[in-house]
């Protein structure tokens, strides 16, 4: 059985889920803090339930913000630089929010974690996680290998 190594992340946690659409679940994440890849499979595991899904990102982007936009016209537009005179941190916090980005993954199947930490994968049946959920990368030949466990 495939055992659940370091799910639990660092405190300061970047990735959330942000809505479920049908069979698709949304991610907004900071770039700077992690990457994810098209085709890379993550589990999405509900902390108090340890029950979760398996996930595979098909899409990556920039999230359309009317502000944001507008902002990022109107610097383009400029011939001079423009001064903006505001505090360091806010300056920090807005670049962050500017530069965030959207995983758009197709949920794959479900697990459920038992006592000593091992995955039990199986078909989904429509169960989303809460927005209280930890993340987990999962190589291909695990989640492979995993699969043809469970057909067993």
């Amino acid at each position: 059985m495939l055992e659940l190594m370091s799910l639990v992340l660092s405190g300061d946690v970047s990735m959330q889920l942000l809505k479920t659409e049908g069979e698709f679940v949304i991610l907004v994440y900071n770039p700077a803090r992690e990457q994810i890849r098209v085709g890379e499979s993550i589990a999405v595991i509900d902390r108090r339930e340890r029950h979760g899904v398996v996930i595979q990102v098909v899409e990556i982007s920039v999230p359309d913000l009317p502000g944001i936009l507008l902002n990022i016209i109107r610097r383009e537009a400029a011939e001079t630089e423009i001064v903006r005179h505001r505090p360091e941190d806010i300056a920090e916090r807005y670049h962050a929010v500017e530069n965030m980005k959207y995983g758009r993954a197709r949920i794959m199947r479900e697990l459920h974690v038992d006592t000593e930490g091992g995955l039990r994968y199986e078909r989904w049946t429509g169960y989303v996680p809460s927005r209280n959920v930890e993340f987990q990368t999962i190589t291909e030949s695990d989640l492979i290998s995993a699969l043809r466990a469970s057909r067993a």
